[in-house]
């Protein structure tokens, strides 16, 4: 798949909590995404490092301070009119109980039962390589409803 160098590309990060088989998410009430379970994260701000961002954004949405995490991937979300460029990290450690936000109401989740009927539909693609902590990149393409039309995700070194 050729991604559009005409589309605007913008840089995010994304941190899912875990706790044994236990997830954290939280359950989007504003924007963009509104009613579905997501990790943790949004957009890079400018001077910004990635670590930065992930530690700012788990902080901004769930009132948790993220003392230890590691990057396991990268996704590019194609739409009509955006690129989404993902950094996916697990969140290992951190300090704090997890607070409801104006934008994320926090929630513990089984990692065996989550909720995929209100997620986005790219989540079934990546997480298998995300809960065997493989390293992993790739793209998926979204329609204009938001369901993945088609993708590549890859287990990388």
């Amino acid at each position: 798949m050729d991604l559009s160098r005409t589309k605007p590309r913008t840089i995010m990060t994304l941190c899912l909590l875990r706790r044994g088989d236990d997830l954290l998410m939280g359950l989007k009430k504003l924007r963009w995404g509104a009613g579905n379970y997501n990790g943790f994260g949004g957009k890079l701000e400018s001077k910004e490092t990635l670590e930065e961002c992930i530690v700012r954004e788990v902080k901004e949405e769930a009132g948790l301070d993220l003392l230890q995490f590691e990057k396991r991937g990268v996704v590019s979300f194609e739409g009509d009119d955006f690129i989404n460029e993902v950094h996916i990290y697990e969140g290992i450690s951190w300090s704090g109980d997890p607070i409801e936000t104006d934008e994320m109401a926090p929630i513990w989740l089984k990692i065996d039962d989550l909720p995929y009927d209100k997620m986005w539909s790219s989540d079934k693609i990546w997480h298998p390589f995300f809960f065997k902590r493989e390293k992993f990149e790739g793209w998926a393409l979204f329609d204009k409803n938001h369901q993945v039309v088609d993708y590549k995700i890859k287990k990388i070194d």
